[in-house]
């Protein structure tokens, strides 16, 4: 067969076989009101605050310059009609892809199939904080709309039952039956050579703390408070030297990793090397830095772990300098702590490593952003909506029209109405209640957004800005967020590291809009951090990965940071070594420590360990594609199959770790309209999609199930469908216990149906383990050395097949060109050892290497 494929695609993948299909994309017009999630009272397992909506193709509604447009201008009109009903409704489009590459790779995937497919442009996710059902309702009754569909909420198909790597065996082996991996092995690419596979896991995702100050940009750190998955947790990011980043040690870290030990944080600031946080009891916590006393601790030695703040309680905001800092109490009062060589603690003496109370301030506004810390100068604001300033003045940064130094709080000039301040350097904005903006002090690089380079002792209005919500001071720039409708951010003055975010690097004495939307923004140094709802984005200098995401790459455009949780252990001993493979990739860059060893990530790591465990290091175990690359991804990822298909080539492979629980089964996660698109274009583009069926038990030839006939119901998406098998019981008894169900027969546990492709092991599979989960170690305590003897489920199926698939393509890349998806699905079923015949719950053939090696290398 391969010799009549390679000839016939000259060293291209083919569209192989085709199957019915009509000519055009599936119109899923035929399910709104009828599948599951499109309509109310939605069923348990539908998220309540987030949905996919799906535009008729060739209304072309899309989104541009942050609005909504369409060729017909009252269909965009009509959906930003129906999203204005609901407070706080978003949109956004489903691919992070821009729209022009998106259609570009379609049209040629179009030519390539001969049919048309799926337009992703032509989705968005909608998040809502409440009333999804009547936002369900309204979308699917506009004549643009092809669906709207709730989100489900997705669960791993996780092991139901809880005893070494049998799955590995020959076919016929009398220990067992297995996928014959040996064999695959000693081909030449039967590794997994040259092939990617990449693993979808259900992840967490880090949301931020709605609210002002949650977000956080030093010289080289930056800060994130989040609100889920733990409320006032600090995540930290980029350089470490001073353990300004508060995780016990000083590395550089290049993606967001949790602080430890400190929960229950509302706002935080970063200084220079130093970072600042103020809890929900009032207390305020400081870490990195002490040279000069800024962590308030009574001491000058420095600290990698998060410090209280002597005697501070009732604090309500707070401002990190460059070296000292700043706290507004309940009372209206200031403490101050730290650097004090200009005054800027607000009397004429040494630096205190203790907070102590400014001289002559009271009446402070209690509220966050009311105080600034800047280089050597500090800034309150007053409940009056005036604004005192004490400090260094060397550039006016005091705005009492003079250069004198000031060691006691000095009124600012001319203001009245103000409601937040900020500095960093030698400038200062305020924010005017009505939302526009005054600045003064240092401008040589234009960041007062006055049109000039001329320093200013006295505030002056920052040209054009209107609906400001939060203002930021970096070293030499300045950003705002505003209120407008689409959340527009503006950036002005130095732009030498890309700072301004408008994919240049010139200065501009005045504001101008950019992409990233937000709501909430920090300046740093020379970088920015912004975020809008659960949208994070940042752009500028990235020296010590400062940007988070996962490189040191200076950004001049704002790219996202998708909060991903990663959900593997990547330091086991049987992944951190993989010579012939290489590293392993996560994609995108996660938030979390990449060497996690809780049990969270005992799934993902155990999946990794199946497919693609380093072999012949003398160690553990040796996954069925040894060689492959791993590229391990989450459900976070708003688009992932299409994410996943833009980092893959013809003839690698994606594995879906993802069901869909309801209370009449499990269902694999091609329910979601969305995920189903995805999953044709992938496999369109000449990637294997291996999607577990579920451990629900449930039949998807059922009539009465809607969510089985959602499934049955669209022409075949080319996914591999993969059940739970009985693993074989030599000598009676398996993992599962005594009188274990026939070998290759369905497990009770396994959906199933016809459109079910293959079967593998579903109990009994050897993989990396992790604490708790260690049957195969059990008095081992070093997380990286541990393995387990139970991974169950069709998780373990899934993953037993895509490393399948990775040695077959390796094989058949080795020998010409790889095969297609829909090749790849006969060969297995064709070649496989069938299912026990007496099991009617189908779930098709058990894999059998040898037999398609032998098969597709035959003349």
């Amino acid at each position: 067969m391969l010799a009549v494929a390679v000839g016939a695609l000259s060293g291209m993948v083919s569209a192989g076989t085709a199957w019915a299909e009509p000519a055009q994309a599936y119109d899923h017009s035929k399910d709104k009101g009828k599948a599951p999630g499109t309509h109310g009272p939605l069923p348990k397992g539908f998220s309540t605050t987030q949905l996919s909506v799906k535009f008729k193709a060739d209304r072309e509604v899309r989104l541009r310059d942050r609005k909504l447009v369409a060729e017909n201008s009252a269909d965009a009109s009509e959906v930003q009609r129906v999203l204005a009903k609901y407070k706080g409704a978003s949109i956004r489009p489903l691919s992070s892809t821009p729209e022009t590459k998106v259609t570009q790779q379609r049209l040629q995937l179009e030519k390539r199939v001969g049919r048309e497919l799926p337009d992703l442009n032509s989705w968005f996710v909608v998040t809502v904080p409440k009333g999804i059902e009547s936002l369900l309702s309204d979308l699917n009754a506009l004549p643009s709309v092809e669906i709207a569909q709730a989100k489900p909420i997705l669960t791993s198909p996780t092991e139901p039952l809880s005893s070494h790597q049998k799955y590995r065996n020959a076919a016929n082996s009398v220990q067992g039956g297995g996928v014959d991996a040996d064999y695959a092995n000693a081909q030449p690419g039967g590794k997994g050579d040259g092939i990617t596979v990449t693993d979808i896991e259900v992840q967490s995702v880090v949301t931020p703390l709605y609210g002002q100050q949650t977000v956080a940009a030093g010289d080289d750190h930056s800060l994130l408070v989040s609100w889920a998955p733990t409320f006032g947790q600090v995540w930290s990011w980029g350089d470490n030297a001073q353990g300004q980043l508060g995780l016990g040690h000083t590395t550089t870290k290049k993606v967001p990793v949790a602080v430890p030990g400190l929960t229950g944080v509302t706002a935080v600031s970063a200084g220079n090397a130093f970072s600042v946080a103020m809890k929900n009891d009032g207390t305020v916590w400081a870490w990195g830095d002490n040279s000069q006393g800024q962590l308030g601790n009574g001491t000058l030695t420095d600290s990698s772990v998060p410090v209280q703040v002597a005697g501070i309680y009732n604090a309500v905001g707070v401002s990190a300098g460059a070296g000292h800092a700043l706290a507004v109490l309940a009372d209206g009062t200031v403490r101050a702590w730290g650097d004090n060589s200009q005054g800027q603690l607000g009397y004429a003496g040494t630096d205190s490593p203790v907070a102590i109370a400014v001289p002559g301030l009271t009446g402070v506004s209690a509220t966050l952003g009311t105080v600034a810390a800047g280089t050597a100068h500090s800034v309150a604001v007053l409940s009056t909506g005036t604004v005192k300033a004490w400090g260094d003045n060397s550039q006016g940064q005091l705005g009492d029209g003079t250069t004198t130094d000031r060691i006691s709080p000095v009124a600012v000039s001319g203001l009245t109405g103000v409601s937040q301040v900020s500095s960093r350097a030698d400038h200062v904005l305020a924010l005017i209640s009505g939302g526009t903006v005054k600045a003064w002090g240092d401008n040589a690089q234009g960041q007062l957004g006055d049109g000039t380079t001329t320093d200013r002792k006295t505030p002056v209005a920052v040209s054009g800005l209107t609906n400001v919500s939060s203002v930021s001071a970096g070293s030499l720039h300045s950003v705002a967020a505003t209120l407008s409708a689409t959340s527009d951010t503006y950036t002005w003055g130095d732009n030498a590291q890309g700072q301004l975010g408008n994919g240049t690097t010139t200065d501009s004495t005045t504001p101008i809009a950019i992409s990233a939307n937000s709501e909430t923004i920090a300046a740093g140094l020379a970088h920015n951090v912004t975020k809008l709802g659960q949208w994070l984005y940042v752009w500028g200098a990235n020296g010590s990965g400062r940007l988070g995401d996962g490189t040191t790459t200076g950004r001049t455009s704002p790219v996202e940071l998708l909060g991903v949780l990663n959900s593997w252990n990547l330091c086991h001993e049987d992944l951190a070594g993989r010579v012939a493979a290489g590293e392993v990739v996560q994609v995108p860059p996660m938030f979390g420590d990449p060497c996690s060893n809780d049990s969270s990530v005992h799934h993902g790591t155990g999946v990794a360990g199946v497919i693609g465990a380093q072999d012949d290091n003398g160690v553990g175990i040796a996954g069925i594609a040894p060689n492959a690359t791993l590229h391990l991804s989450g459900t976070a990822v708003p688009d992932a199959v299409a994410y996943a298909t833009a980092h893959s080539s013809p003839g690698d492979v994606i594995l879906y770790e993802v069901a869909i629980v309801t209370s009449s089964g499990w269902y694999p996660w091609e329910v979601d309209s969305s995920v189903y698109d995805q999953t044709v274009l992938a496999v369109a583009a000449g990637v294997t999609v291996v999607e577990p069926a579920g451990n629900g038990g449930n039949d998807l030839d059922d009539s009465s199930d809607t969510y089985a006939t959602t499934i049955m119901g669209r022409p075949d998406s080319g996914a591999i469908m993969v059940g739970a098998g009985s693993p074989p019981s030599p000598g009676g008894t398996n993992c599962t216990g005594s009188s274990p169900a026939p070998e290759r027969s369905a497990l009770s546990f396994s959906t199933y149906g016809l459109r079910v492709n293959v079967q593998a092991y579903g109990a009994c599979v050897a993989t990396l383990g992790a604490p708790g989960w260690q049957e195969l170690t059990p008095s081992e305590t070093n997380p990286n050395k541990l393995y387990a003897g139970t991974f169950n489920g069709t998780s373990s199926a899934g993953a037993i097949v895509a490393g399948v698939v990775a040695d077959l393509q390796g094989v058949a890349k080795n020998a010409g060109a790889v095969l297609t998806p829909v090749e790849v699905n006969d060969t297995l079923r064709s070649t496989g050892t069938g299912q026990h015949i007496a099991d009617l719950h189908h779930i098709g053939p058990h894999p059998n290497l040898h037999a398609a090696i032998d098969e597709i290398l035959a003349p």
